[in-house]
């Protein structure tokens, strides 16, 4: 997962084994660093990590004059806007609002006559981080844009600044042999996880919300939490063994095992698909935390990443590929979502139909169709592979 700026990530090795400790350390090797606070464990506590955070990062600065930058801040983190975004959205955006109403910064600089070149510049500053850059661009024009009907800005000098250009990296779609290596020894839950993933093509923050309230004819409604504010519900239509499959989901319990248990607890909602081993909803930070135990806490799951690191690095030396860091360590839940694009590909739909059908733009469905013919030649090299097998 991506952190937030000013905590300090520390990987100490002690008898062969390696821990990893959080610390909130915003002045890390500058003259203004202070103590570090040691952070809960995102991955295994995100709910207590973020909790934290927001308490840390809620040092209230002097108020700056009306009419300033750092004034519209203030009034902006106070909006109704911004107070029903998600914790994780609200810690993202605060990185750049304290930049922005920093006394040395903008934060005594008119609303009204911050110019473009004072944001290009701030930009070009974050040069060697452009996804940061790209996301400081964005958030200015949120704020502004909020600010304009309320006539505490004019007009939007993030508008007239262009993105950098980044890498063109996107998580990476699973092979078949991930997705059947995971479906036949992973946790109950993340199998079905897998399969709502490849069927739906959604993020997972929209998988746990999904039940068979959203159930309609031959597939799922959904209305994604990322662009809820600006698109309404879309349909997806599933094939018709996908939706017998998840019917039979809200009938069927989850059995769970552990070795700390005498025995298997079975756990059973009729209103969700996805569900913890204590039969509780899922929050996406709790799914992801949830894959990640298990790709590092078993045997299995770590067999999966060590076959998983070898298969990424052949494939980035014969194809080039440009991708995440995070997908070259272990398949990634978001990389499902690229799986059930190319599965719907392999079935005669066109990168048009996929995009409506999903509810994703044409541009974000080509993104992924790059793996296409890939793919296909991975895929029959395994199955020739499995032939020689065969025969000896």
């Amino acid at each position: 997962m991506e952190l937030p700026e000013g905590v300090e990530r520390v990987v100490v090795r002690k008898s062969g084994k390696s821990y990893i400790y959080h610390y909130w350390n915003p002045g890390r090797n500058t003259a203004k660093q202070g103590d570090r606070v040691k952070l809960p464990n995102p991955e295994l506590y995100p709910r207590a990590f973020w909790t934290e955070i927001d308490r840390l990062q809620k040092v209230v600065p002097t108020a700056c004059p009306p009419g300033t930058v750092g004034d519209l801040i203030a009034r902006y983190r106070d909006s109704e806007e911004f107070k029903q975004l998600s914790q994780s959205t609200r810690s993202n955006y605060e990185v750049h609002m304290r930049r922005f109403e920093n006394r040395d910064a903008w934060g005594l600089v008119k609303a009204k006559a911050l110019p473009a070149v004072a944001v290009q510049t701030a930009r070009d500053l974050m040069k060697e981080t452009p996804v940061m850059a790209n996301q400081m661009l964005a958030v200015g024009r949120t704020v502004w844009d909020w600010a304009i009907p309320l006539g505490l800005a004019q007009l939007n000098p993030f508008d007239k600044v262009r993105d950098l250009d980044i890498p063109d990296r996107g998580h990476v779609p699973w092979p078949l042999w991930a997705i059947e290596y995971a479906q036949s020894h992973a946790w109950p839950d993340l199998r079905r996880m897998v399969k709502l993933g490849v069927m739906t093509c959604q993020r997972g923050s929209d998988m746990v919300r999904m039940g068979p309230e959203h159930r309609s004819d031959s597939g799922l409604w959904c209305r994604p939490q990322k662009t809820r504010k600006r698109r309404r519900a879309f349909f997806i239509p599933l094939a018709t063994a996908d939706c017998f499959e998840i019917d039979r989901w809200v009938e069927t319990p989850l059995t769970f095992t552990n070795s700390r248990w005498l025995q298997p607890i079975e756990r059973h909602r009729d209103d969700l698909y996805l569900y913890s081993p204590k039969g509780a909803p899922y929050t996406p930070d709790g799914l992801r935390a949830r894959w990640g135990r298990w790709l590092s806490d078993t045997e299995e799951g770590r067999t999966l990443c060590q076959r998983w690191k070898e298969w990424v690095a052949v494939q980035v030396r014969k194809y080039d590929w440009d991708i995440d860091p995070e997908d070259a360590d272990h398949p990634t839940i978001h990389g499902l979502r690229g799986t059930g694009i190319l599965a719907r590909s392999e079935q005669g739909f066109n990168v048009d139909q996929i995009a409506n059908d999903i509810g994703m733009s044409r541009q974000n469905v080509e993104h992924y169709m790059r793996f296409r013919d890939q793919m296909k030649m991975a895929a029959e090299g395994q199955r020739k592979l499995k032939v020689v097998h065969n025969k000896d």
